[in-house]
C-alpha cells in the first residue's frame, strides 16, 4: 500500500523544491529522491486532517520526552526498543546516502509523524549535534540503547568521514542480530506450546473430569475405587488443599534461584553449565560464534584496526565462559601473534573455523573470510535448531501420549467398573 509523502529538497543546482511523491515506506521515498536528483530536507507523511494529526503526532512525541528518564546533565534519555535501533539506523544512512549533511539528516527525520520515540530521539540528537557535541557522545547521552560497540563505530565512522557506509553496514548487523534471536526463540515456541498443552490437559482430567468419576463410583454400593483412580483421586486432591502451599514454594525456589545467580560466580557457572548440556550447548556455542565472528568481521569491513576491533568485539560477549577464555586474545595480537595463531592458542574455536580465517589473512582479505565464515556457521547454526525442534517435538509428543493413555486407561477402568455394578 502506497502512503502520501511531502517533501522539500535541493536539487543539482542548489534550487529549492516541493511537493508530493508516493511510495511504500519512508525509506523506498528517500531512494527515489535520490533517482531524481533531489537531496531532501524535509520528509513528512501526509494524512487526513494533516494539522490534526500534526498536532497529535507533537503531542504523542512530547509525551515520549516526559516518559524518559532524564541524565545528571539534564538530557533526556529515550526508551528504544532494538527494532527502534535498527529502523533509526536505517533511515538515517539512507539520508546520509542521498547526500545530506548530518544535522539536516537529523531535522529531517524529526519531521516524522507516525512514530513519537524515534522522533523524540532525533530532536534530542539533532540539538546535541548542533550545539558542537559529536554524534558518538550525544548518542549516549540521548539512550542508553544505543551500546558501546555502536558508538564507538560512529565515532571511527565521524573520524574516517565514512558515517555512511558505516551506518549502513552496522544497520545490517543488527537486523541479523536481530533474526539469529528471533530464530532461537521460534525454535523453543512449539516444544513449549506442546508442554503447556500437555499440563493443561492433566490439569484438566485432575480437577473436572475425575470429581466427577469418582462421585459417581463412590455413590454406587459396595464398590472399590480402582487403583489408578485412588492414586489420581489423591493426588488431585493434594493439588486442591495445597495449591497455595504449591504456589508459595514455587516462588520461594523462583526468588532463591534469583539470588543465587545475580551472583557473579554463579552466573559463570551457569554459563559453562550450559555448554555442557546436551543439544543446547551446541546452539549456545554455535549463536556465540555466530555473533563474534559477524561483529568482529563487521567492524573490519568498515575499516576498523584489528586491534580495535577485537577490544570492541570483546565488550559484545555475554556468555562468561567466552569471556574469560577470550580475555587474552587480544593482547596475543598486540604482542605480534597473528590473528589465527592467536585464537588457536585460546582452545576456543574449532579447526575448520581457524583454517577459514587463516585463508582471510593469507590473502589479505580478512573481514571477508570472517564474514563468510559467519555465514558458514549460521547455516550450521539453522540446521541444528532445526534438528533439535525435529527431535524434541517427539519427545514432547510421546510423553503426551503416554499421560493420555493413563488418563485413558484410568477412566476405561472406571467405565467398565461402572457397567459391571449395574450388572450386579
Amino acid at each position: 500500500m502506497s502512503i502520501l509523502y511531502n517533501y522539500e529538497g535541493l536539487n543539482a543546482q542548489g534550487g529549492k523544491l516541493s511537493g508530493e511523491l508516493k511510495a511504500r515506506s519512508r525509506a523506498e521515498a528517500l531512494r527515489d529522491l535520490q533517482h531524481k536528483g533531489v537531496r531532501p530536507t524535509q520528509l513528512a507523511e501526509q494524512k487526513k486532517g494533516g494539522s490534526k494529526n500534526k498536532s497529535k503526532s507533537v503531542a504523542k512525541a512530547s509525551n515520549v520526552v516526559k516518559s524518559s528518564e532524564v541524565t545528571a546533565d539534564g538530557g533526556a534519555v529515550v526508551l528504544l526498543k532494538k527494532k527502534d535501533v535498527i529502523v533509526f539506523t536505517e533511515e538515517l544512512s539512507e539520508l546520509l546516502g542521498a547526500g545530506l549533511p548530518l544535522e539536516p539528516a537529523l531535522a529531517s527525520m524529526a519531521q516524522r509523524d507516525e512514530e513519537g520515540v524515534l522522533k523524540a530521539t532525533a530532536e534530542n540528537l539533532r540539538a546535541l549535534v548542533t550545539d558542537g557535541i559529536p554524534m558518538h557522545i550525544s548518542l549516549r547521552k540521548v539512550s542508553k540503547h544505543f551500546d558501546a560497540l555502536y558508538c564507538n563505530l560512529v565515532a571511527a565512522g565521524e573520524a574516517s568521514g565514512t558515517l555512511k557506509s558505516i551506518l549502513q553496514q552496522h544497520g545490517v548487523y543488527l537486523k541479523q542480530q536481530a533474526e539469529l534471536r528471533g530464530r532461537l526463540i521460534m525454535a523453543m515456541v512449539y516444544p513449549s506450546f506442546l508442554l503447556v498443552a500437555c499440563i493443561g490437559m492433566t490439569l484438566l482430567f485432575l480437577f473436572y473430569l475425575l470429581p466427577q468419576i469418582t462421585e459417581l463410583l463412590s455413590s454406587m454400593k459396595n464398590q472399590n475405587l480402582p487403583l489408578g483412580i485412588r492414586l489420581a483421586t489423591n493426588f488431585g486432591d493434594f493439588l486442591r488443599s495445597y495449591w497455595i502451599h504449591i504456589a508459595a514454594l514455587f516462588c520461594m525456589i523462583v526468588l532463591v534461584l534469583k539470588v543465587m545467580f545475580g551472583r557473579e560466580e554463579n552466573k559463570a557457572r551457569w554459563d559453562t553449565f550450559k555448554l555442557k548440556l546436551p543439544f543446547i550447548g551446541n546452539i549456545v556455542q554455535y549463536s556465540f560464534f555466530v555473533q563474534w565472528l559477524q561483529t568482529l568481521g563487521n567492524l573490519l569491513h568498515n575499516g576498523v584496526p584489528l586491534v580495535q576491533g577485537l577490544e570492541l568485539t570483546s565488550e559484545t560477549i555475554s556468555n562468561r565462559f567466552f569471556k574469560d577464555k577470550l580475555s587474552g586474545l587480544t593482547y596475543k595480537v598486540k604482542d605480534g601473534y597473528t590473528l589465527t595463531s592467536a585464537m588457536r592458542l585460546m582452545e576456543v574455536f574449532p579447526t575448520n573455523m581457524l583454517d577459514l580465517v587463516a585463508v582471510g589473512e593469507t590473502t589479505g582479505k580478512l573481514s571477508r573470510a570472517i564474514l563468510r565464515t559467519a555465514e558458514y556457521y549460521d547455516k550450521r547454526l539453522s540446521t541444528l535448531l532445526s534438528a533439535v525442534v525435529t527431535i524434541i517435538s517427539p519427545i514432547i509428543l510421546i510423553g503426551m501420549a503416554i499421560i493420555v493413555a493413563t488418563l485413558c486407561y484410568t477412566m476405561v477402568q472406571a467405565i467398565y467398573q461402572t457397567i459391571n455394578s449395574i450388572h450386579n
